[in-house]
């Protein structure tokens, strides 16, 4: 694993708006990260280490292979794609871009790029594709506020488009071009649900954040969990477990015993908040965005 430090883990036996903004109020985040065991359902969490380090907004990790990391990051006034290498612990930028930000990077399927959403200074905002070795970005959609994404497959992207006053849960084919929305309402959590060939959302329904799984091509969808109060964001440790920040604190949940919410791990400054998260397990370990009061 990766740190391997003495530091003591807390363990515990567990039988929507388009938000990319880098303007956060008080709060700062930084990205962390710790290593993390899952073993039938009993995690260990090792104290928490910041990798960012940098005034401002550091957020939206994405585990690239076994070894890097992406996330943005806040750089002269204007936000870029890093790239943190886990080995060797050194940053450097994928992305710059004068007059725009960079956020949400995700690595395309069948290609060595990533794709980023970039929000001009004019307000501008769409999807480009951004080479792993370097060279100019490539325009992905030109039609589509998009606020985030995953890739289904190379053509097949779903995402979340800011329509009026609220998000839209769309598919989008790139190849003929094709798109149908399919969910109005959409928050800003998408993952592929491992071991699974649907991917998962979340919305708000009936006054509560839920988690939903679909199949983008026939349109199968089920309510997986209901998320705590005040939570907009969960991430899958395998097929049966997602994992979230409420406050201080890490939680859990069960799909398969659909048991409560319980929590696994905490921060030590009860004024921190745990928000956005990214599991590697092959190299166990866990990136957390933490946000603290200035």
């Amino acid at each position: 694993m990766f740190f391997h430090n003495t530091m003591r883990p807390f363990t515990l036996c567990c039988t929507f708006i388009l938000g990319i903004s880098p303007v956060c109020g008080q709060m700062e985040s930084e990205v962390y990260l710790s290593d993390f065991e899952s073993r039938d359902g009993v995690f260990e969490v090792s104290a928490p280490i910041n990798i960012s380090r940098n005034p401002g907004y550091d957020n939206q990790p994405y585990f690239l292979g076994d070894d890097d990391l992406l996330y943005a990051r806040t750089r002269n006034g204007q936000t870029d794609i890093a790239r943190y290498s886990l080995s060797d612990q050194k940053t450097v930028w994928l992305s710059d871009t004068p007059g725009g930000s960079e956020y949400s990077p995700v690595k395309i399927p069948g290609k060595e790029a990533v794709s980023s959403i970039r929000l001009d200074t004019t307000g501008l905002q769409r999807l480009y594709s951004y080479p792993l070795e370097g060279g100019p970005p490539e325009l992905l959609n030109a039609d589509l506020k998009i606020g985030y994404h995953i890739w289904y497959s190379p053509e097949l992207l779903v995402c979340t488009v800011l329509t009026e006053d609220r998000m839209d849960l769309v598919v989008v084919n790139l190849r003929d071009k094709s798109q149908y929305t399919f969910q109005q309402g959409a928050g800003r959590s998408l993952h592929r649900i491992p071991d699974s060939e649907h991917i998962s959302y979340t919305a708000v329904e009936k006054g509560k954040v839920v988690v939903k799984s679909m199949h983008p091509i026939s349109g199968a969808t089920e309510v997986i969990a209901v998320l705590p109060e005040g939570v907009q964001d969960m991430y899958w440790l395998d097929a049966s477990h997602l994992i979230c920040g409420q406050g201080n604190e890490l939680i859990s949940f069960n799909t398969r015993d659909k048991g409560p919410w319980k929590s696994f791990y905490a921060l030590e400054n009860p004024k921190s908040k745990i928000t956005r998260l990214a599991y590697n397990g092959p190299s166990g370990v866990l990136a957390m965005v933490i946000e603290t009061q200035d």
